[in-house]
């Protein structure tokens, strides 16, 4: 039988609430992001999708308890993630260059 390691779990209400307050600034700094920073659209976007890696990390760590699972649970997490980037960078790629004049199946 397989002998799995248990982390002891230590959230208290005080922590969520640090959280929600960390997630709270991060939106009202993405809503601001672009009065802040007025960048070119390209830059705005990068920090945008950055300031949302960093909210769902939060979400995933410490609402959804990730943060206090087995290493071979976090692996099939980070499979099933990496798989469906997969196929939205296949997708994106399809619909960027679908139009193009280079396209293969326009004949």
């Amino acid at each position: 039988m397989i002998e799995t390691k248990q982390i002891k779990h230590n959230v208290t209400p005080k922590m969520y609430l640090k959280i929600f307050f960390a997630l709270l600034a991060l939106t009202l700094l993405t809503f601001l992001q672009p009065y802040i920073i007025n960048e070119s659209l390209h830059s705005t976007v990068s920090i945008q999708m950055f300031i949302a890696l960093v909210k769902t990390f939060l979400i995933v760590a410490y609402y959804m308890h990730l943060k206090y699972e087995t290493v071979l649970f976090k692996m099939i997490v980070l499979v099933a993630v990496v798989t469906l980037c997969i196929f939205f960078i296949i997708t994106a790629t399809d619909a960027i260059f679908r139009n193009e004049t280079f396209d293969m199946f326009n004949k």
